[in-house]
């Protein structure tokens, strides 16, 4: 009996800490007196070994400055680490920080197919900003299991601690999931779960349907070559309007190759974005998960104290009551006290710092998807308008397919016919487009005019039409006019000589800015 006084004073001790510990999330909510520097960079990406290794484990190497004091060194450079270390430091942060949001891990290898230019830069974009986002966070950054893993040797790393257990795992969990989440005071968290959850829904359903969008349109670029290559084969060299039918038959394969670029582009900007957002929304709607399971463990606490409770007091008021059992009794209370006590902290632990990072979260989606969706816009306008002018390569030839200007003088017929030996210019110019009408004066433009009126995909077109102005014809005086109208055609495509010039100057390259993009795609007359 002598060890029973001992007993409850201790846990007299504990419950005083375990109070401490309770009025620590208003503390811990605000931010730090001290703010710690932490600044990434990450500068380089290596893929090596076989196939599968270079699409599942690239070697992250980034640059760090912090004087956070769980870092031994406040500048770090060089540090490498794999994408296998990346995803061990991220199951931890997950199951130790139960209290925030933590970033889902971005994919290791993108749309773009490994060993290329375009994915080199999107995956260090997609880790730069993963960095960051960690470092944003106060409870992730003073975690010292993030200092561990940037101090610890290439390939080695593997979590030091053991985190805390998790509410409820397996089939346990989805058990609990299926029953209606208990109630919830707090408003905000209560609605945001569900939100999140329809985001998560919505987001799968898009990344869908974009996958057999790029799928279709692969097919149909398929279908375009195959359909150029039978204008091309159409070409007779005795027939007056062969290099009529070749040059359409180049064209409508270059036109294809757009289209299968722009199949790529589809899934590598906008679907990329939103697979990361489906992982991005599911950590963050089983954290919510984490925190009702909590809740739940909370009431059952809750009610088992006040059983507990009832069976002292029922055992004290007999007179007969053995003491054993009446100690014993006491002891089941005090245990029943003390996690209904660590419990309740907790709970306000994580409603605290959940109420603050659903602001932070939700500031971060709008800003995600309206980067994805402006990313995907731009880079659609680029190709359409450089798909518009391998089209309109072809203007000139079709109108040259008779003396009388072929079908585009039609109703036109008092207009003179010399106008024809001056070839069209594109509609994809340095002063706008001219579908909407619409003017633009920035010499900022100088790098978009040679980007989109002279493209990767009409080159073998130009040599085409060389080709074609040495070997047409019979008639010496047919031969002379298409030369000259060859001369002609080739002078107003050599005419952005002088923008190309100065394009490769000005190392600044030209970017289109949103309020343009409308314009370039056209208003409701295109």
């Amino acid at each position: 009996m002598s060890s029973d006084p001992n007993h409850p004073s201790g846990e007299t001790i504990e419950n005083s800490d375990t109070q401490n510990q309770s009025s620590i999330p208003t503390n811990v909510v605000k931010k730090p007196l001290k703010a710690h520097k932490f600044i990434v960079k990450v500068t380089a990406l290596e893929r090596v070994g076989n196939s599968t290794n270079q699409r599942e484990n690239p070697i992250v190497i980034f640059d760090l400055f912090t004087d956070a004091s769980a870092f031994r060194k406040q500048q770090n450079r060089g540090i490498k680490k794999t994408a296998d270390e990346f995803k061990e430091l991220f199951k931890y942060l997950v199951a130790a920080v139960q209290e925030t949001f933590v970033p889902s891990l971005p994919a290791t290898c993108s749309s773009y197919g490994p060993n290329t230019d375009e994915d080199r830069r999107k995956t260090m974009k997609n880790y730069q900003e993963w960095l960051e986002r960690v470092a944003a966070d106060p409870l992730l950054l003073n975690n010292e299991e993030v200092a561990f893993f940037v101090q610890s040797d290439f390939s080695t790393y593997s979590p030091i601690n053991n985190p805390s257990i998790q509410p409820a795992s397996g089939l346990k969990r989805k058990t609990l999931k299926q029953l209606t989440p208990p109630y919830d005071e707090v408003l905000e968290l209560a609605e945001f779960r569900p939100l999140v959850k329809s985001v998560h829904r919505i987001t799968q359903e898009i990344q869908l349907k974009l996958s057999k969008v790029s799928k279709q349109r692969r097919l149909l670029s398929q279908e375009e070559t195959a359909l150029g290559q039978g204008f091309t084969a159409l070409q007779n060299d005795t027939h007056s309007q062969s290099g009529l039918y070749k040059r359409f038959g180049r064209v409508l394969a270059a036109a294809g190759d757009v289209d299968s670029v722009e199949s790529t582009l589809e899934v590598a900007t906008l679907a990329d974005a939103m697979g990361l957002l489906v992982k991005d929304t599911y950590v963050v709607k089983e954290a919510l998960t984490n925190r009702h399971l909590i809740m739940r463990e909370l009431l059952q606490a809750q009610q088992s104290s006040k059983a507990k409770q009832e069976q002292a007091r029922k055992l004290r008021a007999k007179r007969d009551a053995s003491p054993l059992k009446v100690d014993e009794a006491l002891r089941a209370l005090r245990a029943a006290t003390l996690l209904e006590q660590e419990l309740t902290a907790k709970q306000r632990l994580i409603t605290n710092n959940m109420l603050l990072m659903r602001s932070e979260w939700l500031q971060w989606y709008e800003s995600f998807v309206t980067s994805a969706v402006k990313e995907f816009t731009l880079r659609k306008i680029e190709y359409e308008r450089k798909k518009l002018t391998l089209l309109e390569r072809v203007r000139h030839d079709v109108r040259r397919a008779d003396n009388t200007g072929g079908l585009s003088r039609l109703g036109r017929e008092a207009h003179p016919s010399l106008l024809l030996r001056s070839p069209p210019r594109t509609s994809q110019g340095l002063h706008g487009d001219d579908w909407t009408g619409d003017q633009r004066h920035r010499s900022s433009l100088l790098a978009e005019q040679d980007s989109v009126t002279n493209t990767d995909f009409d080159r073998f077109i130009t040599v085409d039409e060389q080709q074609t102005s040495d070997s047409t014809v019979t008639n010496g005086g047919q031969v002379s006019q298409e030369n000259t109208d060859a001369g002609v055609s080739n002078a107003a495509t050599d005419g952005t000589a002088p923008y190309r010039a100065n394009a490769e100057q000005d190392t600044d390259t030209a970017s289109l800015d949103a309020r343009n993009a409308a314009s370039l795609l056209g208003l409701a007359t295109f």
